[in-house]
Parts: structure tokens; sequence; C-alpha cells
């Protein structure tokens, strides 16, 4: 499998090579001394519990556990998964919010909340958003990267499972929480205004969990938690929309259609959630649980924008306000019985998220001559000076539209499962048997409400009647932004509504046009034969799933000037038989050898078989495509562990490669219909795409061999290189790329930490590298890349006694940037964003 990998892959493996060589020297595999009697808390805990659990399972897997009071810095579980080989966090600004596994899109990732399947609700698609909840709410996260018969067959990448507490994971009554406070450095932005009373101020969040066993022998649990976070702090972004070839290092009058678009972002984010379970073991292998679970986002976000075009009408000043709210809801039920080698289990699960998104956006338009202005390239970043000064004149701006949305997508999931097991549970010898079946009904519904205002003929409003004076310098520009007062638009608008004209066409397109809702039933069986030994053990069998889709929206026609909404319905199904076998195989007490082989689909998202059809002026046609097939792939995937004496940690090595077929995209082609050749522009189903990788994978608890109170340091670490190809297109062009959208070719994470006494330290380092957002078949200078981001990430604990510990965190401790490129040789930035650092102070116990 390793030959597999390109010369690109073989270059950066020397690359990790020498950086696992530079973490842990070949010494630090010593045991540690015997005769010391080593406490295992906190960080060396969490890793320990980690590595364990790596050895038990019986498929290729990653976890990452949290101990008694919460050491995961991280502030959601997507942050913490992005610890892990193997995995990339999508970052949204500062924090991460999807997953990516081996190099594949976070659609390719499905989530799990104790083997419930998790809804989302994420704009059509099916990425995972995973942001909402901290990282201190679960027991442990699990990252299954092959897949037996007994699992769900829509994880191509890999699957992710989320696993809470329990109350039978300690004796008797047990009470643990944190509380923070801090402060973020990025607070220039004027921040107070529509929807906000105040502006920056102190951040703080917490969580508590508290478990009990009670009746008779203590055969009931009772598990609750809950968190709570506020975090305010500014964005401030340049996005360059356009920038002209040959603009150089020295300041020169813009070209043709430059377009720099400077958006600031004040905002506060609100997290509260928790779960209640209650569990029931009263004996004789039967077990019991009830458990609901609810996490919710709100974001208050007010964003001004300000845009610079040498075109004439085309700068501007706009005002947006995004109070997003995301809750998700999870409850679930689940019994089983184990007996004399049999195992029966049936569980119940019902999801419910939601995306609720009502914006108000306001434009004013710059009257008059395109404004002027001087242009250079400072590195990357391109830099606007004397600048026409009618440009920063709130008196140049003349209102032009006002268009208040809705975007309302509720995803609901309800699951059920049965399950049939002899002789095939962990630490079972000889030949062993699984059956099951799955249901799984999805609905997605997605509404959409907008309305479209312009001024009333003779009518004309200037920005200086709402200007909102403040005094802020964007990032790169060299003059002092506009911000619109929109409470005082708002109540103009209400008193005077003559002045103001609806538009019923524009607005019917969106509030009609743009409702649809999906609903995707699979039916699913799976059986499995299970063999272990001595020194191995093999999983086989295969898993059936059949998928119905239902696509209900509407189809808009335009005739003689007026809109034609005709409501469409649409069918689909298709059947998957998915064989796989994994095996692992000891060759020494300590030093494993797994392999694995499986077929998984990839399902499309909601939004690519439902939605709007237009039937556009020309004839042609814009729709989603009903019929369209999942992607389906193989994998083949290899793994050797070495566990080091004494639980010290771990060295392992994977290697993979996936093949996918039926890949997904959007372009035209000519058909006939009613008897008319029309061009028909739709997602398909079209070529494949091929990933390869290799993942390293480090821990040392205790670097004993280093003397004195070095040898209380540990190390961590592991590096990823992912190789892909795919071919994209559009209606002509065929375009082949190394990289897969958004796939980073190479992943890195090391830390360091330190467990001496009362103290404890640990300093964090992730890096992402560089990867495509955005790709053009027939332009690929239009393409974008993400810059290679690093992150350092530092906590400290001093333990007052053996409950309370105070801690201290920086959260981007070197204040990265992201940073968005495009053009020829993708080096003119298209998008800088800053966020800044994250201070905390805080306190935890346990009872």
């Amino acid at each position: 499998m390793i030959q597999m990998v390109s010369q690109s892959i073989r270059h950066s493996l020397l690359t990790g090579a020498g950086v696992m060589a530079l973490c842990c020297p070949t010494a630090a595999f010593a045991q540690e001394d015997q005769g010391e009697d080593i406490v295992v808390t906190g960080f060396r805990a969490q890793n320990q519990l980690a590595v364990d659990a790596k050895r038990n399972a019986e498929i290729i897997a990653e976890f990452a556990k949290s101990d008694d009071i919460g050491q995961q810095p991280d502030y959601n579980i997507a942050d913490s998964l992005r610890r892990l080989p193997g995995v990339q966090t999508i970052f949204d600004e500062d924090e991460g919010r999807y997953v990516s596994i081996r190099g594949l899109n976070p659609s390719f990732t499905i989530g799990s909340f104790d083997g419930g399947t998790m809804a989302t609700a994420e704009r059509g698609n099916r990425q995972l958003n995973m942001e909402a909840i901290p990282s201190t709410a679960v027991s442990s996260l699990e990252v299954l990267k092959s897949r037996t018969p007994d699992m769900e067959g829509n994880a191509i990448g890999g699957a992710i499972n989320v696993v809470t507490r329990s109350a039978f994971d300690k004796p008797g009554t047990f009470i643990a929480g944190n509380a923070f406070v801090g402060m973020s450095d990025s607070q220039d932005i004027p921040g107070r205004g529509f929807g906000r009373d105040s502006d920056d101020g102190i951040n703080f969040r917490g969580d508590a969990i508290a478990s009990t066993r009670f009746g008779p022998d203590g055969i009931f649990g009772l598990v609750v938690t809950g968190s709570f976070s506020r975090k305010r702090r500014d964005q401030e972004r340049l996005l360059p929309q356009n920038i002209p070839a040959g603009t150089g290092a020295t300041a020169a009058p813009a070209g043709p259609n430059t377009n720099l678009l400077w958006s600031t972002y004040p905002n506060s984010v609100d997290r509260n959630g928790g779960t209640v379970k209650l569990e029931a073991r009263p004996g004789d292998g039967l077990e019991a649980s009830l458990a609901y679970t609810y996490f919710s986002q709100d974001d208050t976000e007010l964003r001004h924008s300000q845009q610079l075009l040498n075109t004439a009408g085309g700068s501007f000043v706009r005002f947006n306000d995004f109070p997003i709210r995301k809750p998700l809801h999870m409850g679930q039920g689940k019994l089983s019985y184990e007996q004399e080698g049999h195992y029966v289990a049936l569980r119940g699960s019902y999801s419910q998220a939601s995306f609720v998104e009502p914006s108000n956006q306001l434009q004013f338009n710059l009257v008059g001559a395109a404004p002027t202005f001087d242009l250079e390239l400072d590195g990357h970043y391109p830099v606007a000076t004397n600048i026409d000064p009618r440009f920063s004149d709130p008196a140049q701006y003349r209102f032009t539209s006002y268009n208040p949305y809705e975007d309302d997508s509720t995803d609901k999931v309800t699951e059920g499962q049965f399950d049939y097991g002899w002789n095939n549970a962990y630490g079972d010898d000889g030949f062993g048997l699984g059956i099951g079946t799955k249901y799984r009904q999805t609905i997605r519904d997605n509404d959409r409400t907008q309305d479209f205002w312009s001024p009333a003929a003779g009518v004309d409003l200037r920005l200086t009647q709402f200007n909102q004076a403040e005094n802020y310098q964007p990032i790169f520009g060299n003059f002092n932004h506009l911000f619109v007062d929109f409470q005082s638009f708002l109540d103009y608008f209400k008193a005077n509504p003559s002045q103001f004209t609806y538009s019923a066409a524009n607005s019917a397109r969106q509030t009609i046009g743009g409702d649809w809702r999906f609903q995707e039933d699979v039916y699913a069986g799976y059986g499995l034969v299970r063999h272990h030994g001595d020194r191995h053990t093999i999983i086989a069998g295969v898993r059936y799933e059949k998928t119905e889709t239902t696509a209900d929206g509407y189809s808009r026609r335009t005739v003689g000037g007026v809109d034609q909404f005709t409501p469409i319905s649409r069918k689909n199904s298709y059947d998957d038989l998915l064989p796989s076998i994994t095996a692992s195989y000891d060759i020494s007490e300590n030093l494993r050898l797994r392999a694995a082989w499986f077929k998984a689909i990839g399902r499309p998202n909601p939004n690519s078989i439902a939605g709007q059809e237009v039937i556009n002026a020309d004839d042609s046609i814009s729709r989603p495509n009903p019929d369209l097939d999942p992607r389906r792939g193989d994998s083949y995937e290899a793994s050797l562990e070495y566990y080091l004496p004494d639980r010290l940690g771990i060295l392992s090595f994977a290697a993979f490669h996936k093949k996918i077929e039926d890949e997904i995209y959007t372009f035209a082609s000519i058909e006939t219909i009613d008897g008319v050749q029309r061009n028909v522009s739709q997602p398909r189903n079209a070529e494949g795409a091929k990933v390869t990788g290799f993942e390293a994978n480090l821990v040392v608890n205790r670097l004993a061999f280093l003397p004195g109170f070095l040898s209380n340091f540990g190390v961590s670490g592991n590096v990823t290189v992912l190789d892909g190809s795919i071919t994209i297109r559009n209606n002509t062009v065929r375009r082949k790329l190394d990289q897969l959208p958004g796939q980073a070719k190479f992943l890195a994470n090391a830390a360091i930490f330190y467990e001496q006494g009362p103290v404890r330290a640990r300093l964090s380092y992730a890096h992402i590298g560089k990867n495509k957002t955005s790709v053009n078949a027939a332009n690929p200078a239009a393409d974008r890349t993400e810059a290679a981001f690093n992150t350092f990430d530092f906590q400290t604990r001093i333990r007052i006694n053996s409950g309370i510990e105070m801690i201290g965190e920086v959260r981007n401790l070197t204040n990265q940037q992201r940073l968005n490129l495009t053009g020829p040789d993708q080096n003119i930035a298209r998008d800088i964003n800053r966020f800044g650092r994250q201070f905390w102070v805080g306190v935890a116990f346990s009872l």
C-alpha cells in the first residue's frame, strides 16, 4: 500500500519522520522506573485512556478522552478532533466547525451521538456542525476510519461517534465542573448598534456534571450535564474581489474594475445545553437507558461592509445583522440483554437540528463618477491609498436597497435499530456471528422568506441621515470606515412607507421559489461472522442499504414578464451491497498489525436533490437532480501499532487508499424536453476521485529516560500526508487536479506537556496545510487556496487540593490570521481574516 504513495508524499514523509524523531528519541521508549509511585492524572490520563481505547478497538480508529474534570483545552468537539491523525477540522473564523476525515469533504463524514445519527441543518448540505458542543460535555470522541457490517454505510471518509458520560463510570455520587472568565484582544471594531446594546466585554464559560447511582444495589443511574458560554470578539476582514493583473509593489493608479471589500464583524456567540440520562442495570446482563440532549448556539453579529470599486455606482456601504440560532435536540432510548454469549439490543432515536437566520440587509451606493485610488501589493496583501475623499463622505451615498430575509432550515432524523450477536463481543474467543437491521428517515425542510424594497420614484435618501459616526480605520485601508445606524433607518422606514417601493416579483422568487423539502428513507440489514484467536481477530460480512428519496419544490417559468410557480415532486431509489473485512494480528504482545477493506457510499447533499427549478428567459433550465446516485467508494487500509510498555504510550503508522466513483459535479448538457432541445444545468454523477495517505502517531506519556524534573515531561505528535486526484468539469472543460477540493496535503499536530506535583502545563501545536477552497474548471487563475494555518495553544493548571485546580489558557498564542489566496500563481489575497487571541483564567473542581 505504501508503494502507492506519490513522490510528493514521500518527500513530506521524510519531513514528518524528522519531526517525529525530534519529538522523541529512541530512548524515550524505555520503561518507567518501577521504583517510583507515578500517579497518572490530567493530560497523561487522557492519553492513557485514548491509547487503551485504540488498543481494545477491533477496527482502525482514533479516540480522544476527557478525564474527571475536563482536561480538554479546546472550545468544542470539532476543535478537539483536529488533534487526531487523519482528521482535518474546517474552521469558521477562529473555531472548528466541521470535520473532514482522510482528505474527504465534510459531507462525507457522518456523526452520531451514542450511536444515534445526529441531525444537521447546514444550508442544505450534510456537513456535521459540532461547534455548539463543548469538548468537556462528553466522555470521549471516536473517529471510526474502517467499517464493519454493523456500521453505517454512508461513511467513505469515516464516521464520528460522540460518547456521553455514564453514571456507572463511577460509584456513588460524582460532581465536577469548571468556570472561566476571559478576554479577546480583537476589540477594535465599533460593535454597539442594532441588536447589540453593548460592545466587547468579558467572556465566560462553564461546564458541570453530576452523576449518582441509587436504588437497590445502585442499579439505577442518573447523569446531568450542563454548559454555558459567551464569547465576544471582533473579526476584521478584507476580501479583495478583483485585483487586476500587473498590480505591483509600488503604488500606482488602480487598474480597471479593481474591487476591494472590507467587512467588519463585531460578534457575540452564546452557547448552552446539556444532557440528562437515566440508566438501569438490574443485573443478569440487562441494561436500559433514556437520554435527552440539547445544545444551541446563538450568534449576534453585525456586519458593516464598505466596497471600493472604480466603476461608477459600484462602491457601497452595507449593513447586515445575523442573529443566527442553531439548536440541536437528541432523544434516545436503548435496551440490551446479554446472557451466555447471546446479545440482543434495541435502540431508537430522534434528532432535530435547525438553522434560523433572520437578517436585515441595507445598502447605500456611491453616486457620481467612479472613485479614484492607488493600489499596491505588499506581499500577498493589496493596499489602497490616495482614495477619493468622496469614498468616506456619507453624503455621497444614496439608498438603493433594503432586502430583509429569513432562512429557516430544519433537519429531522428518526432512527430505529435492532442487533443480535452470538459470541461476537470483545474478548469472546472462537467463531461468532451478528445480524441486524436499521431504519432511518431524514427530512430536511428549507424555508426562505425575503422582501425586496427600493426607493420610490424621485426619493433620494442619503447615508448622512442614518450615519453612525465612528473613528475606525480598517486593515489595509487608509480611510475612515462608514457605519450605518440601522435602527435609525428602520424607524424611518416604518414611518414613511410611501418613500419605498416593494418588488412583488423578486420577493416571490425567494419566498415561494426558495422553499423545498427533502425526504430520505434508508432501510438497512447486515450479517457478519467473527473469529477471535490468541493473536488474531477477523470480522467479515455484508451490509445492504436501500435508499428512497422524495424531492419537493417549485418550478419557476417567466411568461410575458410574469413568474409562474408550479409545485413539483420527484422520487428516486437505489440499492447498495456493501461488503467489508477487517482483521488484526498481534505480532507480539505490544505490536499489532491491522488491515481492512470495505465498500461505502456518500449520499448526495439534500440541496443537490431538492430545490428550485428555473426555466430561464433563454429557455435554459437550472435545477437540482432528484435522480442523483451516491458516490461509491472502495477503501483499503492498514496500520501497524506498537504499544509502549507500562501503558506509556503508542507509536503507530497507517496507510490507506480510497477510490471513489460517481463524484458529483454541476454542469450543463443538452436534453430534449417536450420535443425541444434545452441546455440543462444541474448536479450530475460523473468521474471519480482517489485519495492515498499515510499517518504516523506518537504518544509518550513520560520521558522517563531524562534526569530529574525533565522526566516529568511528555510528548505527543502526529503527521498525515495525503495525495489526492480528481477530475472536475464544466460544460466543455475537463481539468485534472492533484488535490481534492478542501483537502490539505499535510497535517500535523504536536504537544509537549509537563506534570509534577500540583503543576500541569501543555503547549499544543496544530498545522493544516494549504488547500483548495474553490476550483474553476476553465480558469485556474480563479481558484481559491486557503494558506497553511498554524496555531499554538497553551494551558497551565495548578492543583490547590485533591478536588480544585486553577487554570490559565491562551488560545491562538501567536495571533495567527486566516488567509485565502487567488490569482494565476495563487499569491494574491482573496480573504484576509483576523480574529485575535483569547485569554482565559478559571477553576475546575470535582467532588
